[in-house]
């Protein structure tokens, strides 16, 4: 199985600029595009702020990782033109085993919860919400083209295809938990152990599941697709609850 599907391989200067890139976007991304929007496109509207703010973090992050990886994502895509029909299966198959794990993960979620004594409301779904509520358009952007852009090329594309031929237990392993850790860092400091654990195994089905898809398919643009398509669907539920 291992070899059976040549995901690509990423030039020195991609895999370097990936690495580096790594803090950048945990860290330095969120406050260049704090400063950008205090100083270019201010308000004096908390949630006004920052939803601003979160989607030129996501801006940031796709125009710099589209441009170090620019060379792959267009091998990608000739991958993806390859595979032709057969990506809808993909995209079918990963959010049926996508949904079926996020059940799974809900059991172990509501045992965490009991075990540590602990309400437990996601942090980044509530500002989700309140930016669909002052900038729905923005919100869409980010959350099916930009977002998954970025996340994908750092867990799937850097992580998962360089681990992968060393390890396939180690790649499925580490892009799950950086996938995971990614969607809660910025949280760490005003939350409970137990509450960021609980974050960690929310974000897991997804994981798991995008880098199988990748796997399966040999292209990174299958994994961004069908995480276009969870984010897709996660807005049109909460729209709808709205």
């Amino acid at each position: 199985m291992e070899n059976q599907i040549d995901l690509g391989r990423l030039r020195k200067s991609e895999w370097i600029g990936g690495i580096i890139y790594w803090p950048i976007f945990l860290f330095g991304a969120p406050l260049l595009a704090a400063l950008a929007v205090s100083a270019l496109w201010p308000t004096a509207d908390a949630a006004l702020w920052l939803s601003r703010t979160n989607f030129i973090y996501c801006l940031i992050n796709a125009a710099a990782l589209v441009l170090i990886f620019f060379r792959y994502l267009k091998a990608q895509l000739l991958r993806l033109q390859e595979r032709g029909w057969r990506l809808f299966a993909d995209l079918g198959i990963g959010y049926a085993a996508y949904y079926g794990l996020s059940i799974a993960a809900g059991y172990v979620i509501s045992l965490l919860m009991q075990l540590f004594s602990t309400p437990y409301l996601n942090a980044n779904q509530d500002a989700v919400e309140e930016s669909l509520r002052v900038l729905p358009v923005l919100v869409i952007l980010e959350s099916l083209l930009l977002a998954p852009t970025a996340e994908e090329l750092l867990t799937r594309g850097l992580i998962f295809g360089t681990l992968r031929r060393r390890s396939r237990i180690l790649a499925y392993a580490l892009s799950m938990l950086a996938f995971s850790l990614a969607h809660c860092v910025s949280n760490l400091p005003y939350q409970p152990f137990a509450v960021t654990l609980i974050d960690v195994v929310t974000y897991l089905p997804a994981g798991f599941v995008l880098a199988w898809v990748y796997e399966r398919s040999g292209t990174i643009w299958t994994s961004v697709f069908l995480h276009a398509v969870i984010n897709g669907v996660a807005l049109l539920l909460q729209a709808a609850i709205r």
